[in-house]
């Protein structure tokens, strides 16, 4: 079976793309008589990272609005790898619009993913651009999907409120369960965010919690990494300044090693998130054995029911109390919490378990298996 995995720009500015899409290749390679081949946009800010996707990729050169995603190219590279299902990451983009008119052509399904896309957040956000793209092509392109994917059962909610009513196969995202490196001797604590600087991330509610609390606690720092989108990483830095606080790193993108051990020398993961249909960064935290502290906007009750966090509501009353309760803990409890975490994410969302759905999806959309079990419909 040859399966296309069809995104918008092959950068390290795709945020989580970056990550679970090349770990999507692997896992659905280590199936017998699966081929992958990862089609995208080289992007012009970042023109080599498409070369550490992987082998396989089709890089197309994009013209016109980044924000569109044209690429001219895009259509020939679908069709150069005959693939029996191409699986599009992401919605919104012209890709969406090569998918329908590769279908058109060939007769062949495809699956959408579209990554968080139809959130009430993110709808809320360019809706002028959103509204073009829909009366467009993706209309079309969500209607005509054979499946659609979601990567918990709150973004399936989230495609039947938006009117689709294609079958949904709830897959989470998967990660690669790193080997655990010795935790740095410091007797500095630290809390950390790591991910692209976006409005959704609500960077902004976790400066004023700091801004409450930084006197408190002497002895912990906040570290807070990923590339910046839009300028949101200056603007962040001036509310800073604002507001008065002192001891807050930023870092720049931290990939492989480096970022395993920025986890590891963390004690505290905090993600204040307006939406997230996944939220990649929060199980590489607890692969990490960092407990997380996250939003109900983001798929992740189990930090109540596993032990290993804290899932509360959005706003900064809500994340000074739990910042407060997870800063008053002792390291080795913080410790404990984490190692919960990491043993319920290698059993839950490692990449062996996540590719077998993969592959059971993409065979019954195709006609060469049964409907799985976890495809609603």
């Amino acid at each position: 079976m040859d399966v296309t995995l069809l995104t918008a720009h092959l950068s390290r500015s795709s945020g989580g793309f970056a990550a679970s899409i090349p770990g999507m290749r692997r896992a659905l390679e280590s199936h017998r008589d699966v081929r992958v081949r990862i089609v995208g946009l080289a992007d012009s800010e970042h023109p080599d990272d498409w070369a550490l996707w992987g082998p396989r990729v089709g890089a197309v050169a994009q013209t016109g609005p980044r924000a569109v995603g044209f690429g001219r190219d895009l259509g020939r590279a679908i069709a150069a790898g005959n693939p029996d299902v191409v699986d599009a990451q992401g919605i919104w983009m012209y890709p969406s619009a090569a998918s329908l008119m590769w279908h058109r052509k060939s007769g062949k399904p495809y699956v959408v993913t579209p990554r968080g896309m139809l959130d009430p957040w993110a709808l809320s956000v360019a809706r002028p651009k959103k509204a073009l793209a829909y009366m467009a092509f993706e209309r079309q392109h969500l209607a005509r999907a054979a499946c659609l994917r979601a990567t918990s059962e709150l973004e399936a909610e989230n495609f039947r409120a938006f009117g689709l009513t294609n079958p949904i196969a709830v897959i989470p995202n998967g990660l690669d369960v790193p080997l655990l490196g010795k935790r740095p001797d410091s007797e500095r604590r630290r809390l950390l965010l790591l991910s692209r600087l976006h409005p959704k991330k609500g960077i902004d509610v976790l400066l004023a919690a700091w801004a409450r609390l930084e006197a408190r606690y002497a002895d912990w720092d906040l570290v807070i990494a990923g590339p910046d989108e839009k300028g949101h990483r200056e603007q962040m830095q001036a509310l800073a300044r604002s507001l008065n606080v002192g001891r807050v790193t930023w870092l720049d993108s931290v990939t492989g090693d480096a970022k395993d051990g920025l986890y590891r020398a963390s004690d505290v993961f905090v993600l204040p998130t307006r939406a997230e249909n996944f939220g990649l960064v929060i199980a590489e935290a607890l692969a990490n054995e960092v407990p997380v502290i996250t939003t109900r906007h983001a798929p992740w009750s189990g930090l109540q029911s596993q032990a290993c966090g804290w899932w509360i509501e959005l706003g900064e009353d809500e994340l000074v109390a739990a910042m407060n309760e997870a800063m008053q803990l002792p390291r080795a409890e913080l410790h404990a919490r984490g190692a919960r975490g990491r043993a319920w994410v290698a059993m839950e969302y490692g990449w062996d378990a996540i590719g077998d759905k993969l592959v059971a999806m993409y065979e019954w959309v195709s006609g060469r298996g049964t409907r799985p079990a976890f495809v609603i419909t």
